[in-house]
C-alpha cells in the first residue's frame, strides 16, 4: 500500500485506556496515532505519549483537517455518554471508522467467545463496506490492469505527448494536488489539456461556472487547447492516472479525487466519499458526468460507498467503455 494511505488514528480520551489503545496501535505497526482529544473532567495520563489536540467537541474540525482513518473512543462510555454519542455521530456522518470499548477491562489471555469480536477490548465499526477478500481482488485488478494498460497504450501515450508538445508551449504532463482516501493529499497526473496560464485565467471565469457547489466546470472553457479539447472529449487526458492507480494513490473505480479547495467547502456528509480510495471512473462518469449537478453527483458517490462490491466495480468498468467512446457528458 502507498505510504500516504497508511491509516492515521485519533484517540478520544486521555486516561489509562487511551494509553493502552495507543500502545496497541504502535505495536501493530499498521497505523499511526496522531493525537488524542480530551474529555471534560478527565486528567491526562502521564504515559499517554501522544499530543492532546484539544477537547472532544473539536472532533469535526480535526477530521476535516487531518487524514484520519479511524477514531478510537477510549473512555468510559457510560459516564461520558452524551459527549461520546455526539463524537460517534460525527464519525458516521463523515464516514470515518471508529472503535468503542467492548468492556471496561483489559484481558491478558482471555478473549471474547467469538475471537473476531472484542479481542482487543474494542468493537470496531465502519460506514463503508470492507469485504477483505473483495478488497484484495480490487487491488489485484488495479495492479494488473494499470501495468498492462500503461504497457499496451505506450505508443498512444507517446503520440499524445508529441501532439501536446508540438502544438502548445509548456510541459506534457499536468501535475495537480488532489485529495485521496481519508483526506490525504497526493499528486495526480494528467495530460496537459490547457494553456500554461490556466490557473491565472480561472479567476476571471468563475462567474461563468455551470456546475453547482464548489466545483468549477464550463462546457466551452477558453483555456482548453485544440488538442486538449480532443483529449477531453474521449477522456484521453486521464490516461496518465494509470500511474496513480499502479502506485496506490487511486483505483480504477471510485469517486473522482477532488481539489483541496473543493473539500474545504464540502458539507460534513459529503466528506464520506473520502472514506474510499478515489478512482478513474464511478457512477457519476457513466451516468452523464457534466450533465449531472453537484449535489446529485455527491449522492451517486455515497451510493457507491454504501453498496460497493467487486462485481459492481466490474460492471462500472464495462459501462465506462461506451460512455468514454461516445464522449457522453464530457466537456
Amino acid at each position: 500500500m502507498n505510504p500516504i494511505c497508511r491509516s492515521q488514528v485519533l484517540l478520544v480520551g486521555t486516561g489509562p485506556m487511551a494509553c493502552a489503545a495507543a500502545e496497541d496501535v504502535r505495536r501493530s505497526g499498521r497505523a499511526q496515532v496522531v493525537g488524542a482529544l480530551s474529555i471534560a473532567g478527565e486528567p491526562v495520563h502521564r504515559s499517554l505519549g501522544v499530543p492532546v489536540l484539544g477537547p472532544v467537541e473539536g472532533l469535526l474540525d480535526h477530521l476535516q483537517s487531518l487524514p484520519i482513518g479511524k477514531v478510537i473512543v477510549a473512555e468510559d462510555v457510560v459516564r461520558h455518554r452524551d459527549a461520546l454519542q455526539a463524537a460517534l455521530a460525527t464519525c458516521e456522518e463523515l464516514g470515518v471508522a471508529f472503535a468503542i470499548p467492548s468492556h471496561p477491562f483489559r484481558l491478558v489471555r482471555s478473549t471474547h467467545a467469538d475471537i473476531q469480536i472484542g479481542s482487543d477490548g474494542f468493537l470496531h465499526f465502519q460506514s463503508s463496506l470492507q469485504r477483505p477478500v473483495q478488497q484484495r481482488l480490487k487491488r489485484a485488478l488495479d495492479l494488473v490492469a494499470s501495468a498492462l494498460g500503461l504497457a499496451a497504450l505506450s505508443p498512444l501515450l507517446l503520440v499524445i505527448a508529441a501532439a501536446i508538445k508540438l502544438t502548445s508551449a509548456g510541459p506534457v504532463l499536468f501535475r495537480q494536488v488532489r485529495v485521496g482516501r481519508f483526506g490525504a493529499p497526493f499528486v495526480m497526473y494528467k495530460f496537459r489539456s490547457m494553456g500554461v496560464d490556466a490557473e491565472r485565467q480561472l479567476v476571471g471565469l468563475r462567474e461563468r461556472n455551470e456546475q453547482g457547489g464548489p466545483v468549477f466546470k464550463i462546457r466551452h472553457d477558453p483555456r482548453v487547447t485544440a488538442v486538449g479539447r480532443l483529449l477531453r472529449r474521449f477522456s484521453l487526458d486521464e490516461l496518465p492516472q494509470l500511474l496513480n492507480v499502479l502506485i496506490g494513490d487511486m483505483s480504477l473505480v471510485g469517486p473522482r479525487p477532488p481539489l483541496p479547495r473543493e473539500v474545504t467547502q464540502y458539507e460534513p456528509w459529503q466528506r464520506r466519499r473520502l472514506s474510499v480510495r478515489p478512482g478513474l471512473t464511478c457512477i457519476w462518469q457513466v451516468q452523464g458526468r457534466n450533465d449531472i449537478g453537484f449535489r446529485e453527483w455527491m449522492y451517486l458517490d455515497m451510493l457507491y460507498v454504501d453498496e460497493w462490491s467487486f462485481v459492481g466495480d466490474l460492471r462500472l468498468l464495462l459501462r465506462t467503455i461506451p460512455a468514454v467512446a461516445t464522449g457522453r457528458g464530457a466537456s
